[in-house]
């Protein structure tokens, strides 16, 4: 999301949050982090559009945060042209 940001002139900081998630999902420990940043506006996330009956099986950070965290949720929907050149990137 940062090239997005600095585009937009977005002001915007990372945190890189060494955490164990066998005890504790990716969602709660974005939820629990954003508690604790006073500075946090709001938690960004971006979303796979793996679509519903996956998000069912496996789980969604962006839905578990835009229903538990304390703090507004952005979330982010790549384009499907973003998502292609994501996919030959990771490939």
């Amino acid at each position: 999301l940062a090239p997005i940001f600095d585009k937009a002139q977005i002001d915007y900081k990372i945190d890189i949050v060494a955490y164990d998630t066998n005890s504790s999902s990716v969602g709660e420990i974005l939820c629990e982090k954003a508690t604790l940043l006073d500075d946090a506006v709001a938690v960004c996330v971006a979303s796979t559009s793996k679509g519903r009956l996956k998000e069912f099986f496996i789980g969604s950070v962006c839905n578990y945060c835009l229903h538990r965290c304390k703090k507004p949720v952005i979330v982010f929907k790549p384009s499907d042209e973003e998502n292609e050149e994501n996919e030959t990137a990771a490939a």
